[in-house]
């Protein structure tokens, strides 16, 4: 029987293209202005996996699925360089949206996830960002209360698609890895689910990847959260 469900953020419960790509922009036309000329914003986003012509991200991309820091240690990579604390700290700021710039996968995102809390499902979200922002966007959203669990790339319990955060997730509530449904957007979140022995694993689509590459990881694909309530009462 399922009793909690650990959610990915972006993509998962943020639109991912409408809040990060923005943000992403702005990081790389930063980070092009430092390379005197050697490449430009557009050239830095192909190569972090985003698909221009179509607005979409190669499976499993760096900016669709990494961390901050594993971002901004490819940029140092690019440009062959090593960044100061201070642009760490400019390029880290570029990349936090402001509470405006957080826009759900579901508006208003607040009723699904209180149907899934009334159903008594307790909830976490597990995100490659930092905890603080992750944080900072469920406060954002109105919805930071509804969370037991928040833990984010840097909080200590490995990243995706390790099964950390899943199994301190699983000690916080005193529960077996598979009473668990963990939720993502991505190939990375779906193995971490499936590396802690979740009850399910399942996708979404309101991220980076489609339904042809999710379902070459698991066989639990729904369009959005709002889905969810429904197919976890049917199984």
């Amino acid at each position: 029987m399922i009793r909690a469900i650990l959610f990915d953020k972006d993509g998962t419960l943020l639109d991912f293209n409408r809040t990060w790509l923005p943000r992403y922009r702005a990081a790389a036309d930063w980070v092009a202005e430092r390379s005197a000329g050697r490449y430009d914003a557009d050239e830095i986003l192909a190569r972090g996996g985003y698909i221009a012509e179509h607005g979409t991200w190669q499976a499993d991309s760096l900016l669709a699925s990494g961390s901050n820091r594993q971002v901004i240690e490819s940029w140092e990579t690019l440009l062959g360089t090593r960044f100061s604390d201070e642009d760490r700290s400019c390029i880290a700021g570029l990349l936090r949206p402001g509470r405006a710039g957080y826009i759900p996968v579901v508006d208003p995102i607040r009723p699904s996830l209180e149907t899934l809390r009334d159903q008594g499902f307790r909830l976490g979200i597990a995100t490659m960002d930092d905890e603080h922002q992750a944080r900072a966007t469920a406060g954002g959203l109105g919805i930071e209360d509804l969370f037991c669990f928040i833990c984010g790339a840097d909080s200590g319990y490995g990243i995706k698609p390790e099964p950390g955060m899943v199994l301190a997730f699983a000690r916080e509530l005193d529960l077996a890895p598979g009473e668990i449904a963990m939720v993502g957007d991505s190939p990375r979140d779906i193995h971490m689910g499936i590396n802690a022995g979740v009850g399910y694993s399942i996708g979404v689509l309101t991220g980076a990847h489609d339904a042809e590459e999710l379902h070459r990881h698991t066989p639990h694909v729904l369009p959005d959260i709002a889905a969810l309530a429904e197919f976890l009462a049917a199984t």
